[in-house]
């Protein structure tokens, strides 16, 4: 007879030493490119928006003190691989910048891949494609505990409405008016907008049952019709289409 208890711990433990053996591995890479992974998810986040991020954005991002991103950040100045520059929009606050040297560094990090893809592509579809939607589930939760705050899945997006259609783009984004597949969640998207946590049943309640009916909900014609509202903006949105 199965043991819910047992289960959750076991599986609880597997994803712990996984997260620990993938943050050991960083620090296996060659010499010139070795960071710390506080180091290395800051200039992961640099990467991410020319405009460059203010001390307080970076730690609320990454979930951290001010002091502790103000340290990383000292850092990662010493190894040349990010820099400081006054804000256009306030000249008297600094905004932090990926160098030229850190900007290579990502370059050379996204083209040798990290040992979490490379096991991540050992999985079928199906099964990486369930994995990525059980993901966006814990962060949800995550979020809702107060856990987690840096990171702007498409389940806690306003714009998503998971499972709204059928097919091998199942998902929809109102943001852009377009359907995508599992293969397009995002754990971190720059044009996601917070979906309120409201008391009782709110609507981060609503997607995450919807998210785990899957393709077996109800997807009529009238669901359809009232997930997929929302203002499209004319642009096109980078979570919803590659």
């Amino acid at each position: 007879m199965s043991d819910p208890a047992y289960h959750l711990r076991q599986t609880a433990l597997g994803l712990e030493r996984l997260a620990g053996l993938l943050r050991a591995q960083q620090w296996r890479e060659p010499d010139e490119h070795a960071l710390h992974p506080a180091q290395r998810a800051l200039l992961e986040l640099l990467g991410e928006d020319k405009r460059g991020w203010r001390v307080g954005e970076l730690a609320q991002r990454l979930g951290v003190s001010a002091a502790s991103a103000s340290d990383t950040i000292a850092a990662l100045e010493a190894r040349e691989l990010v820099r400081r520059a006054r804000d256009p929009d306030d000249g008297r606050a600094v905004r932090v910048h990926p160098s030229r040297r850190g900007l290579a560094w990502l370059r050379r990090s996204h083209a040798r891949g990290g040992t979490g893809e490379r096991l991540l592509a050992t999985l079928a579809p199906d099964d990486l494609a369930a994995f990525s939607r059980s993901l966006q589930l814990l962060i949800l939760q995550a979020q809702r505990d107060g856990l987690a705050t840096g990171l702007r899945t498409c389940a806690g997006c306003e714009f998503f409405r998971p499972f709204a259609g059928g097919g091998e783009s199942p998902h929809y984004c109102a943001l852009v008016g377009a359907a995508f597949g599992d293969a397009q969640l995002r754990v971190d998207c720059a044009e996601q907008r917070p979906r309120g946590m409201d008391v009782g049943m709110s609507a981060a309640d609503a997607v995450a049952q919807r998210f785990r009916a899957g393709a077996g909900g109800d997807n009529d014609s009238h669901n359809d019709k009232t997930t997929r509202s929302g203002r499209t903006p004319p642009r096109r949105h980078s979570a919803s289409a590659e």
